[in-house]
């Protein structure tokens, strides 16, 4: 559903702007973040609706006031993630999903139910990724790594806890009611949905331990996600240089989105 018309153009200029405003005010993005969301929310509202929206919308505001919880909790400096988001956790999060609402734009003749069971596909394992990261950081005392089990540091890339796990199931259960009270989803979309979370979040932590760029901190020892850390240089020690957290958030949405849109047209 393409909608062009002066009434669409001014509901997304003005809810746009007033996210937009709230996310800077509240530190939930910064300026590049901020930059980012404002064509992705426009592409998804003119060419999906404002439900499709409000899913996107929806994901963001609860995880990151997840992630808000969890750095009052543990402290901003406990584990070396983004807790104002970039751009390029938006684009990581919300590229696959608004290249969904676009080609369904594009190709009308794509089945509808396929086309929300691929955006609740990609949505869902971005949501349920991030709160089985931050639900474990905060209560997985000792987090295991997926490939071999082994115990590793909280924060550490594919580590999973039991409670991540929680949380992440939390999320897409979530998301599925609200899709349901929005009318995109019916009871099989839901399950493709949470499938495709469940299976997206646990690709992502695959890729995190498998081929994502992993550094040793000079000064405190700890393996961490990003090239620098407390102030220095750090020694990259295991992955692929170029694919950092985002890009396996990015992956991992893909196949997310992927595996639910083919279990809907099987379904």
């Amino acid at each position: 559903m393409i909608s062009f018309d002066l009434v669409t153009q001014l509901e997304a200029m003005v809810i746009l702007s007033v996210i937009a405003l709230a996310a800077s005010r509240y530190r939930f993005l910064d300026k590049s973040g901020v930059a980012a969301s404002i064509p992705i929310g426009y592409l998804v509202i003119v060419f999906g609706g404002l439900r499709y929206f409000a899913l996107l919308f929806i994901f963001f505001l609860i995880s990151s006031l997840a992630t808000r919880i969890r750095v009052r909790i543990l402290g901003e400096s406990f584990v070396n993630k983004d807790h104002v988001r970039s751009w390029r956790n938006v684009i990581a999060n919300g590229l696959t999903p608004t290249f969904i609402m676009v080609l369904s734009g594009v190709v009308p003749s794509m089945e509808s139910r396929v086309v929300a069971a691929g955006y609740l596909g990609a949505i869902g394992t971005a949501f349920a990724d991030t709160l089985a990261t931050e639900v474990g950081m905060i209560f997985g005392k000792r987090p295991r790594l997926i490939i071999g089990l082994r115990k590793v540091e909280r924060g550490t890339p594919g580590a999973v806890t039991c409670y991540g796990y929680l949380g992440g199931a939390s999320a897409l259960l979530l998301l599925c009611a609200l899709a349901w009270v929005l009318k995109l989803a019916s009871p099989m979309t839901a399950m493709a949905t949470v499938i495709s979370g469940i299976l997206g979040m646990t690709i992502d932590s695959f890729l995190g331990a498998g081929i994502q760029a992993k550094y040793l901190c000079r000064v405190c020892g700890k393996i961490v996600e990003s090239p620098s850390h407390c102030g220095r240089e750090a020694e990259k020690i295991a992955g692929v240089g170029w694919i950092d957290t985002h890009m396996v958030n990015l992956i991992s949405t893909a196949i997310g989105a992927a595996i639910a849109a083919a279990l809907a047209n099987a379904l």
